[in-house]
């Protein structure tokens, strides 16, 4: 990628104007300015601060170095049904390498010490898997609610639990109009509140959700020791390097749209805010190594849940570079990133039958009492 893209036809097109008359102010042929939006040729050096000073941008804007940062913030709307209504097969994958079943067990029994049944609300349950994994290992008689607000998710669920021997009850509701009737013993998401930009309202109706006595659990990845958490071996992958950069784009979410992607760490202080008690916080133990004699299922779980499985087009890649300017990174801090992604995505596609990479996502398992 050259790092110079230039906003020239953009700009103009905002402003209402033809190259014609673009050329005529700057004293060129329009031809000019045609072969500079067709990206045939740059402008004259001499002419970039005219161009700064008519469309009141930087010339880093001019050429696409830094984002327009004047534009609208355009929201990826991650709490949206419209959003997760595709995203089934990404999180049936993702979902694979989550838990290790004894480790799940040793919470319930050892942990928390559930010995007598009881009725679980999920937030946020896509398509039921906590539901799936946590019935089998808690006391008979216990039940379980999931609240989404994809139907495409939801849809699955009901499929899922149609014929099982456990009592499941499935809820449409975006959560911030969800208003809890019921009182439960434990309320639990994951992976949930790092998509809202209200994530802290949505744990205060998660307390208000259990009774006396009642948990709260919430199951959330830090993307900082998610970065850090991935090795692969024979690439340069550079996890601090791609971390410093995607800092500044969770800073630009965090102050445009309020979706915190460090909300795995502050849990425990709002839910000490909300007067819980006997908080406390587990690190999930699953990491997954993968190698030539992994399941391929698992390999490909892995690789198509990364987004590592296939080759993306140049404008898939500028797509991704311009929404990352959208969010305060520079043209060339977009680029480090999708070029690092690169590497990846052609190691694993390129080494199928060969590949060595460990992960550990650092999910923080943050509980308490109400």
């Amino acid at each position: 990628m050259s790092g110079i893209k230039l906003t020239i036809a953009k700009l103009r097109k905002e402003k209402g104007i033809t190259q014609s008359q673009l050329a005529e102010y700057l004293g060129i042929s329009f031809q000019s300015v045609s072969k500079w939006e067709n990206g045939t040729t740059m402008p004259d050096i001499n002419l970039l601060p005219k161009l700064s000073e008519y469309f009141q941008v930087s010339v880093d804007q001019i050429l696409g170095i830094k984002p327009l940062s004047n534009r609208e913030y355009r929201s990826r709307k991650t709490d949206s049904g419209e959003h997760w209504d595709d995203k089934l097969d990404y999180l049936k994958k993702s979902r694979i390498g989550f838990w290790n079943n004894d480790y799940l067990e040793f919470l319930v029994s050892k942990v928390w010490k559930i010995i007598e049944p009881i009725d679980i609300i999920d937030f946020g349950c896509g398509y039921g898997y906590l539901g799936m994994v946590l019935l089998p290992i808690l006391p008979k008689g216990s039940t379980y609610t999931g609240v989404d607000i994809s139907d495409t998710l939801l849809e699955e669920a009901k499929s899922i639990f149609k014929y099982s021997k456990y009592v499941t009850k499935f809820i449409k509701s975006d959560v911030k109009d969800f208003n809890v009737h019921e009182k439960y013993d434990m309320a639990i998401c994951q992976a949930f509140l790092r998509h809202l930009t209200k994530p802290k309202d949505t744990l205060k109706k998660m307390v208000d959700s259990v009774i006396a006595g009642g948990m709260v659990v919430c199951i959330e990845v830090n993307r900082e020791l998610e970065n850090a958490g991935l090795y692969i071996k024979g690439t340069k992958y550079n996890p601090a390097n791609k971390t410093t950069i995607m800092k500044k784009l969770w800073k630009t979410e965090l102050e445009s749209e309020g979706r915190d992607y460090f909300i795995g760490m502050k849990i425990p202080f709002y839910m000490q805010e909300y007067g819980l008690r006997n908080i406390d916080v587990r690190l999930n133990d699953k990491v997954n190594f993968i190698n030539p004699y992994s399941d391929k299922y698992l390999v490909e779980a892995f690789m198509k849940s990364n987004n590592w499985n296939k080759k993306l087009s140049d404008d898939h890649k500028e797509n991704i570079i311009k929404l990352f300017m959208n969010r305060g990174l520079s043209r060339a801090e977009a680029e480090v990133y999708v070029e690092s992604e690169e590497v990846i995505r052609k190691y694993f596609i390129e080494n199928y039958d060969n590949v060595f990479a460990i992960k550990a996502f650092g999910l923080l398992i943050s509980y308490g009492v109400k």
